[in-house]
């Protein structure tokens, strides 16, 4: 047989892969992180006819005479170049602008530890937060931080898996994650709210002291308060044994800063505690002048004359005048639980590596990237998943914008870096070398039909 047979057969094996490559680009155009194959040939081992020879003195020497024997696949590279970025305005969609991969890993989180069973890269960023507060591909890996602490890679748990608490979050282009707590009403400030409806009413009642409207609505209203300051002082009594315990934990550590944040969530509790039972005595005055205007108003049904309207009017003053005073006085206990759920929540957040501003919290540790030496040596796993290899090197954790890594783009996703009128001119030209092979093939074969032919 002669040699061109075999030569066309490889040349038709290396274009069918090359069309492979091809049709698994055009397949993931759409696919969100996907880095397009290329296929690079390279020739076959040659039969040398005859060697070379040096120049002597009345020749000039020859060249060798060689004859190919077909081709072969020199690569199937991954391209990794810059995807263009879609804008989804969803908060946890990520697009990663310039070098790294998001690392991934499945395992299990138990307490402060997790243990990492298998670790992948990604630049699919479309991620999610499960029922317990883990940020999670949409294959529910892991998405994983690098710990400031120990440089360890931990999975990112949202406020403690405490999601319902959250009332809006974002990233920001160096992967720290902020959000804003929902403001639940305590309380100390039903309380005074409370307050300033009665002090709105008996003023009401002042300017109209025959209407049992409002005398009505004065006593239910006080009745109210009282049950609402007796939550107050057991939730302002929780709040003392929680610092109680805080500061106990930190004296059993030996953290200086945790030590002094505890003792001072601790005397601003007590002092909460303090303010809030200092309501009481206010409270009870409150309630004699509340019921003051109730007899009066008994006195007045019974015996309606000028000198008995005066008489609840006056009363409906005095009422006034006691729950203005409450007011200032549950201002300040107010305050001072406030500035004790403060001093308590901030030792919390520092605990979830967290640090606080008002309402806002932000996370001390920042979503990992990891660089490679030769990130086209990564090995595709499937699920838009890379591994490492021999030839990309040991991943580089890095924060994201820093060392050289790409910064992230919230409520954005990185596209294919397919290129379908490349692709398609690409296919144009394997189909035509797969065609070119094919006649390499069938113009042999004829030549061996005369060779059989002679024989007739």
């Amino acid at each position: 047989m002669i040699r061109s047979m075999y030569s066309g057969i490889s040349g038709m094996k290396n274009f069918q892969t090359k069309l492979d490559v091809i049709g698994n680009n055009i397949a993931n155009v759409n696919t969100y992180g996907f880095k397009k194959g290329r296929v690079t040939f390279k020739d076959m081992v040659s039969q040398t006819i005859s060697g070379a020879s040096a120049p002597t003195q009345g020749r000039g020497g020859t060249n060798p005479k060689q004859v190919g024997l077909g081709s072969q696949l020199a690569s199937i590279d991954m391209i990794d170049t810059q995807g263009s970025l879609q804008t989804t305005g969803r908060v946890l969609d990520l697009a990663i602008q310039g070098d790294g991969y998001l690392t991934i890993a499945e395992g299990t989180p138990s307490g402060d530890t997790f243990f990492a069973t298998s670790t992948y890269y990604t630049r699919a960023g479309n991620l999610y937060l499960n029922n317990d507060g883990y940020v999670v591909t949409g294959t529910g890996h892991y998405v994983l931080a690098t710990n400031p602490s120990d440089n360890s890679l931990q999975p990112i748990r949202i406020n403690g898996g405490k999601i319902q608490e959250i009332e809006s979050f974002s990233i920001s282009e160096n992967g720290k994650i902020s959000f804003i707590k929902t403001s639940n009403q305590t309380s100390i400030d039903k309380a005074r709210e409370l307050i300033g409806n009665i002090a709105g009413t008996a003023k009401n009642l002042v300017e109209n002291p025959t209407s049992k409207k409002y005398l009505d609505s004065l006593v239910k209203i006080t009745d109210e308060l009282d049950e609402v300051l007796k939550e107050a002082e057991k939730e302002a009594q929780l709040l003392k044994v929680e610092a109680d315990n805080l500061l106990a934990k930190a004296n059993a550590g030996t953290d200086a800063r945790a030590k002094t944040a505890a003792t001072d969530a601790q005397n601003r509790a007590v002092d909460a505690l303090t303010k809030v039972q200092d309501i009481k005595a206010k409270y009870d005055d409150l309630k004699n002048k509340v019921t003051d205007v109730d007899n009066k108003f008994t006195t007045y049904q019974t015996t309606p004359n000028d000198t008995n309207k005066k008489a609840v009017e006056d009363a409906a003053t005095l009422a006034l005048t006691s729950a203005n005073d409450a007011s200032a006085t549950i201002s300040v206990a107010s305050d001072g639980v406030s500035n004790a759920m403060d001093a308590i929540d901030y030792i919390h957040a520092t605990e979830l590596g967290l640090s606080k501003d008002g309402d806002l919290y932000t996370t001390n540790f920042s979503i990992t990237l990891a660089r490679f030496s030769n990130s086209g040596g990564l090995q595709k796993v499937g699920e838009n998943m890379f591994t490492q290899t021999a030839a990309s090197g040991i991943a580089t954790y890095t924060v994201p914008g820093s060392d050289g890594s790409g910064t992230l783009v919230s409520g954005s996703l990185e596209m294919s870096n397919v290129d379908l009128s490349e692709e398609f001119t690409e296919m144009i030209v394997a189909q035509r070398g797969f065609q070119a092979n094919t006649r390499i093939i069938t113009t042999s074969d004829e030549i061996l039909q005369e060779l059989v032919n002679l024989k007739r």
